[in-house]
């Protein structure tokens, strides 16, 4: 009942308080220079925006940025954020976001306004949005993926399903482009490499001189309803399960990367990107990260004992049998598995498959081809 009153008021504040106060201030002329990076799902410009802004800064523009963590703040704090966008939208020439941000949706935009999608994740693998059961509920009215005008995704293969995922219609396709996602770009950066190891050196001397297991489970459940216990009890369990396997390994030394509704408040030392560089092998679930662990070229491993259940549940846009890993159903072939991919890898040619497919946009020029549309060359 509490999720239900919660997505009710959601649409409240899309058809009414939200237009309201865009249609009041959209007589002043759209500002040519004039870039908006929101995101309602952080308190500071989010890992997938910043490439872009830092480039955006060095050519002059004019920002302007609303972040705001609604899981950490009040409903009067976030409304109030993003009644503040509302205020700027109509005379923002682009908007820049990475996730859904209601606001964004909530009105018909000026047609020189255009808002950029730059999602926050690689690949297509669970399905979300309009394909889910419980993303977007069936009761909700609207559409929270109105009015964007370009939609990045990492690479071909992923077109189809996005398109399907947000409900784009077959005449507006080619707002949908495989330019990549920006944030990959710091993957071909020898520098940002570099700092990286160095970091997980200070960070972790006790990985000095083994193999590093990156545990970077996704999140289970609906980010309104985090604290489902159920789904508290099976990521213990899991956890459990890892540990003890990698445990039971020479020289192995495990890290986790959590999402923040799993982290219960703490904070990790590296970011997920940061971690990605420094691991030998990546273990994972249902998350994309695995896409971008695919630049790297190293092993990964799905462990998954709930996936009956999670396929029932979610569902899949790919053959999980088919993925560029091993995968583990039962903790009892756990620590074979992850000692074989970690010394005996031979899926090296499935990995460079999967990652001409699904990654062929990342190719470290991805900010400088989202310069080229926001300038007009693309």
């Amino acid at each position: 009942m509490k999720f239900r009153l919660k997505q009710f008021y959601k649409m409240f504040l899309q058809y009414i308080v939200f237009p309201f106060v865009y249609f009041k201030n959209r007589w002043g002329k759209v500002d040519d220079r004039l870039v908006i990076f929101a995101d309602a799902h952080h308190d500071k410009c989010p890992s997938y925006m910043e490439s872009l802004r830092e480039k955006l800064n060095k050519e002059h523009y004019n920002i302007k940025e609303f972040y705001i963590d609604s899981s950490k703040h009040t409903r009067r704090e976030v409304v109030n954020s993003m009644l503040d966008f509302m205020q700027i939208y109509p005379s923002a020439a682009y908007v820049i976001i990475c996730d859904y941000y209601l606001p964004v949706s909530s009105c018909r935009k000026r047609k020189e306004t255009k808002v950029i999608q730059l999602w926050h994740g690689c690949g297509a693998f669970k399905r979300f949005g309009h394909d889910a059961k419980d993303d977007i509920p069936k009761f909700y009215i609207g559409s929270p993926i109105k009015n964007y005008n370009l939609v990045t995704v990492s690479g071909d293969a992923c077109l189809t399903f996005f398109r399907s995922a947000m409900e784009i219609p077959d005449f507006q396709n080619d707002i949908v482009r495989p330019l990549g996602a920006a944030y990959t770009d710091k993957f071909y950066d020898d520098e940002f490499i570099q700092s990286c190891r160095d970091k997980f050196r200070f960070a972790y001397p006790g990985a000095k001189d083994k193999k590093v297991v990156l545990w970077a489970p996704t999140f289970r459940g609906n980010a309104g309803k985090a604290n489902e216990k159920k789904n508290e009890k099976l990521f213990e369990n899991i956890r459990l399960d890892i540990n003890a396997a990698v445990r039971e390994i020479p020289d192995t030394f495990l890290i986790e990367s959590l999402h923040p509704h799993m982290a219960k408040g703490m904070e990790n030392i590296m970011t997920t990107e940061e971690l990605l560089v420094c691991a030998d092998m990546l273990i994972t679930d249902y998350s994309s990260v695995f896409f971008e662990y695919l630049l790297m070229d190293k092993p990964v491993l799905f462990y998954v004992p709930d996936f009956d259940k999670y396929k029932e549940n979610r569902g899949f846009y790919l053959n999980f049998n088919k993925l560029p890993g091993r995968i583990v159903k039962d903790k009892k072939n756990l620590k074979y598995n992850i000692r074989e991919s970690l010394f005996e890898d031979d899926m090296s040619e499935i990995r460079e498959e999967f990652k001409l497919r699904y990654m062929n946009g990342c190719d470290g020029k991805v900010t400088k081809k989202l310069m080229d549309y926001i300038e007009g060359q693309i």
